[in-house]
């Protein structure tokens, strides 16, 4: 495992950021590299900056996501609040790992609110850790643990969300990109998905439970059922095929 060339380091962000658009247009970063723009320097309500005042962008997001869905209810807005506050970092470093085997230093990350979705972001050093996917998965979930418990603490601060509640949709999502990687990787299989995830789970300091949402089943794909509910029956009146409601309902 190694630090790249610094001369290579702008040029790998780069690939990294141009990846992620690839993967998901909305996904649209870019470097803002040892000068802050007055921009990233301001304390508003369009931009996740990892300072104190985050709670009003916070807001400002749930706030508009209420405007857009009046009648959706409390749970869902909270759920979707959460669910946008994380996405992000979580593909980008999937992304990177997976695509690049490269990890980002997520110091300094910005993202930005537009109305109702947190898409686009911002990388405020360009250093890269190149190494294995068992290398650079504990590294990966020092940064992001930091990261997401700042978020969950300005949330917090304006709603209930607790650690648990939070941490389930983490692993959902960490889990659900385990899937992404198996469909275009023929190399990484279900035993893959497995060992990646307890990986995942044991260094984002996860409950170790969580690993029996996904089961094998013989001659069967590897399955999926989410612990944490997204809601969006709520407005669209239909469940996920992952959602915890519908692996219930088909039980009984």
């Amino acid at each position: 495992m190694t630090m790249t060339d610094t001369s290579k380091n702008a040029h790998e962000l780069t690939s990294i950021l141009d990846l992620c658009r690839e993967v998901i247009p909305y996904l649209d970063g870019k470097i803002e590299k040892n000068s802050p723009s007055p921009l990233s320097q301001q304390i508003n309500n369009k931009w996740l900056i990892g300072h104190a005042q985050d709670y009003l962008t916070i807001q400002a997001l749930r706030d508009d996501l209420t405007k857009q869905h009046p009648n959706a209810g409390d749970d869902y807005l909270k759920a979707r609040t959460w669910h946008l506050l994380c996405w992000q970092p979580i593909y980008i470093t999937f992304i990177s790992i997976y695509g690049l085997q490269r990890l980002p230093d997520f110091t300094g990350f910005k993202q930005q609110r537009q109305h109702n979705a947190i898409v686009g972001f911002i990388f405020q050093r360009d250093e890269l850790t190149a190494g294995s996917t068992e290398q650079l998965i504990p590294l990966a979930a020092i940064q992001l643990k930091v990261l997401f418990e700042h978020y969950r603490t300005q949330f917090d601060s304006l709603e209930r969300c607790r650690p648990g509640y939070a941490g389930r949709f983490i692993a959902d999502l960490i889990l659900g990109n385990l899937l992404k990687v198996k469909e275009i990787n023929p190399n990484f299989n279900d035993q893959s998905v497995l060992s990646d995830a307890a990986l995942w789970l044991n260094s984002m300091d996860l409950p170790e439970k969580l690993i029996n949402s996904l089961t094998i089943k013989e001659n069967q794909p590897i399955n999926f059922i989410r612990t944490s509910c997204c809601l969006a029956d709520k407005i669209n009146k239909k469940l996920c095929t992952d959602c915890p409601k519908a692996h219930k309902n088909s039980n009984r």
